[in-house]
């Protein structure tokens, strides 16, 4: 299990500022947990321009939030853009990938699907 930025058995609030952290390398992607449980994963990705997150299987929704600069999203036949603020929601087994034509962060949600459904 990667270590949680937030410490996930606290009993108190914690703070910090998603657009400050984990600035990309030079001509890379970076990313950087920010609290693992059990039931899911929330992650802070950043890149430099023209980098990109090539396709990969998912189990899990993944909640997308923009945080600065605009990503590329595509999942299966579709493509969005994602501004800061905006938030995208991609169901359990999607393909997506990413890409970033100028330097862009977001924050990443991954959320274990319910096996009742």
């Amino acid at each position: 299990m990667a270590k949680s930025l937030f410490n996930p058995n606290s009993l108190t609030s914690s703070f910090l500022r998603l657009t400050e952290q984990t600035p990309a390398p030079s001509g890379g992607v970076a990313s950087r947990t920010l609290l693992q449980t059990g039931g899911g994963k929330s992650l802070v990705f950043s890149f430099d321009a023209g980098q990109e997150l090539s396709e990969h299987t998912n189990p899990n929704h993944a909640i997308l939030c923009g945080l600065t600069g605009t990503v590329q999203v595509t999942a299966g036949a579709d493509v969005y853009q994602l501004d800061p603020g905006d938030r995208r929601h991609l169901p359990p087994k999607l393909v997506p990938s990413v890409k970033a034509a100028a330097a862009a962060s977001f924050q990443l949600q991954l959320l274990a699907p319910d096996p009742a459904l």
